[in-house]
């Protein structure tokens, strides 16, 4: 990914944290032919430098998840920036964040697979009052995984960008937030966040 050295971020606590909010991915293959993409959740494990998830059985990307670099590409908020709001002429421009991740994919075997799909719900349902759990669910429901595909990626290399108007001066960078909280734009929040660290 081409990053401007001002948008890059270097900071590993700062990419895990974003990692952690934003666990909705686009895993990125080739067929021989083409690049081919699947959009899924994932799991972020720091502690061993992995990414997992899982993808229906019927997709054929998962025939290709092993047998090649494999780069998973998330977002977060993003949103234009129009020119009026500086406090001189120049262009328009978008602010966004975005991080990529290389690594080598490995099919995971069953007993990886339910560890896979619990460890997902444990994290999404968290404590709601009627959360699903993995080893509560009748075992009909549980064999509906036999038309998913499990997968482990080990991460090889980490990209990231935040591009939050870093280069504007303290007056236009408060314009531009107040007006895209004017929009109810979710990156204004991180922008404001972000200039303050």
């Amino acid at each position: 990914m081409y990053i401007q050295n001002r948008y890059s971020v270097k900071d590993e606590a700062d990419i895990f944290v974003f990692l952690h909010a934003h666990p909705f991915g686009t895993i990125v293959t080739h067929d021989g032919d083409k690049p081919i993409a699947t959009h899924v959740p994932l799991r972020f494990d720091e502690t061993n430098g992995q990414l997992t998830t899982h993808v229906s059985k019927a997709n054929p990307q998962w025939r290709t998840i092993e047998d090649q670099t494999v780069l998973v590409i998330f977002q977060g908020p993003d949103a234009y920036v129009s020119a009026s709001w500086y406090g001189h002429e120049d262009v328009s421009t978008w602010n966004y964040q975005a991080v990529h991740v290389y690594g080598r994919a490995t099919i995971l075997n069953e007993n990886e697979l339910i560890e896979e799909l619990a460890g997902l719900l444990d994290e999404h349902e968290g404590e709601r009052e009627h959360a699903v759990r993995w080893e509560t669910l009748s075992e009909p429901v549980k064999r509906q995984m036999n038309g998913v595909v499990g997968f482990r990626i080990d991460i090889t290399d980490i990209q990231a960008t935040f591009k939050l108007s870093q280069n504007r001066n303290d007056t236009d960078h408060e314009r531009i937030v107040s007006e895209l909280e004017k929009q109810d734009e979710p990156i204004a929040d991180v922008m404001r966040r972000h200039r303050k660290s």
